[in-house]
């Protein structure tokens, strides 16, 4: 008897998870305990250990600071009890298994901090991980090249704003395209951005009277305007490549001279080119999904204009700090930001910058919801653009003509509508106007507006023709090259899911998938 005990005991099988012998009367792969904890996991995901994160291939995704390697590496890990399937994890997750796919295979970057966000909640990732919110600890990426110099806690003097836009344009300039794009996500929000921000309001510290170097000559600054003129034409041409290199590059040297400049009015007009090269690169780099990167040099813009005394530009950046925030579905820091730009220019702001300001904040409302106080801010922008005076504004306000007013107000309309349809053919009505009006030489805007257009139509129930006006636009946003285009068609292909039924709308889904990934 004790022989046959010992021969029954020797072929019983040992549970893969927590190697506890199986019953001989379970047929299963796991032991009965193991099984009901598996159970559970169609739900919900497990509770996991702490070291669960230190895989080899969780550590490589947290230190690429990549979410989609990341999903991946969750899924394939070896601590699960049982499989995780893409159908399941997508489940979780609240996404489909394509999209969950897209996310895996590197095909659709995930760049909204919303959803970075949402994974993480989702799959219990520690707090200490996360790369994203500024709070986490630094990836093993940010100490070998040097995390980039906080833009936000630097003095507010002249020779401290200069050397903080050498550093980061030098920090920038040193890093490869993948590790920018990986840190993409890492934006500052709420009080973290808005207080800093605030100082803005306050006198800026003067410049010392005497310093080693020469002050700057009116030629050298009609040298600086030269390059910065002919870099300026690239920041609404989308991309990332050389162009991008050679505003960080001016824009590094320029800081340079000026960390070593006395107080003078051409110190000051330098100061000022350098807020239009931050400006610039920022708008290339929020087009190439670098959201991170946009936002310092937005924040340096603000404070290259501070140093150089004009205040309606650091409105400006302000603007369209704000316009970055909207994209990441943060309205209410937007509408912090824009107050604050009003509130720095209540004395000084011509009625174009006043009208631009009150369409970012009617932006706010319309991402909220708020019927009423957009219409106000609407109808308050209308007004002030009305009153502008020809002559009267800086060229950096040119961009804001009748066209883009009526595009931007269109747009937002369409945003309201999907809080409130009844506002869609008021939507159109302005998009249709923008593009009567819009210079046929600003081929992006132009592509914004037919997407605009074309996303109006999907929110009023008219499908084919939505996909009839992207049809038309493809070639034309193919031939960009900008991020900015390529995600406002992927937002359409996300509200045309649902008439997906619909061969039109398969086949215009399908068309978008090859110029994201052209």
């Amino acid at each position: 008897m004790e022989r046959k005990a010992r021969r029954a005991a020797s072929t019983r099988r040992a549970c893969p998870t927590c190697g506890a012998l199986i019953a001989a009367d379970n047929t299963d792969r796991l032991c009965q305990r193991c099984r009901r904890n598996a159970r559970t996991e169609l739900y919900g995901p497990p509770e996991v250990p702490g070291d669960f994160w230190d895989h080899e291939a969780m550590a490589a995704a947290f230190s690429d600071r990549d979410m989609g390697a990341l999903l991946a590496a969750y899924r394939h890990h070896p601590q699960h009890v049982s499989r995780v399937t893409q159908d399941r994890l997508a489940s979780w997750l609240g996404i489909s298994q394509a999209q969950l796919s897209r996310y895996e295979t590197g095909e659709n970057p995930i760049d909204r901090i919303d959803r970075l966000r949402h994974f993480a909640r989702a799959l219990g990732v520690p707090a200490d991980r996360l790369w994203f919110d500024r709070v986490g600890i630094p990836s093993q990426a940010d100490a070998d090249r040097g995390a980039p110099p906080d833009v936000l806690a630097a003095a507010w003097d002249a020779s401290s704003i200069a050397r903080s836009v050498e550093e980061t344009a030098r920090n920038d300039l040193a890093i490869s395209r993948r590790a920018a794009l990986t840190g993409a996500a890492a934006v500052a929000m709420g009080p973290a951005l808005v207080e800093p921000l605030q100082r803005w309001l306050h006198p800026l510290q003067p410049l010392s009277k005497w310093s080693s170097s020469a002050a700057i000559s009116e030629e050298e600054l009609a040298a600086l305007q030269r390059v910065a003129d002919g870099l300026r034409g690239w920041g609404g041409r989308g991309g990332y490549g050389l162009a991008r290199k050679a505003v960080l590059g001016q824009l590094e040297e320029l800081a340079e001279r000026l960390s070593r400049a006395p107080a003078g009015p051409t110190t000051e007009r330098a100061f000022f080119i350098g807020a239009e090269l931050s400006k610039v690169a920022a708008s290339m780099s929020w087009d190439a999904g670098m959201h991170d990167a946009a936002q310092r040099y937005y924040v340096l813009g603000v404070r290259m204009a501070k140093a150089g005394r004009n205040d309606p530009f650091a409105a400006l950046c302000l603007a369209a700090m704000a316009r970055q925030m909207f994209d990441l579905g943060r309205p209410e820091d937007g509408l912090e930001l824009v107050q604050l730009g009003q509130y720095g220019t209540r004395r000084n702001a011509t009625p174009t910058l006043q009208a631009l300001l009150l369409t970012r904040e009617a932006w706010a409302y319309a991402q909220m919801g708020r019927v009423r106080e957009f219409h106000r801010a609407v109808g308050q922008a209308q007004d002030s653009f009305a009153q502008r005076r020809p002559g009267s504004d800086p060229w950096w306000l040119d961009s804001f003509d009748e066209a883009e007013l009526e595009g931007v107000i269109g747009a937002r309309m369409r945003d309201l509508a999907g809080h409130d349809p009844r506002q869609a053919p008021m939507a159109e009505q302005h998009i249709r106007r923008a593009l009567d009006l819009r210079d046929p030489a600003r081929v992006r805007n132009r592509a914004f507006d037919v997407i605009g257009l074309a996303r109006t139509k999907m929110v009023a129930g008219e499908p084919e023709e939505a996909c009839g006006l992207i049809q038309q636009v493809l070639p034309t946003a193919a031939g960009l090259a900008s991020g900015r285009v390529v995600r406002k068609l992927q937002d359409f292909a996300k509200e045309a899911e649902r008439h997906r039924d619909l061969a039109v709308v398969r086949d215009t889904r399908e068309a978008i998938r090859g110029v994201r990934t052209a």
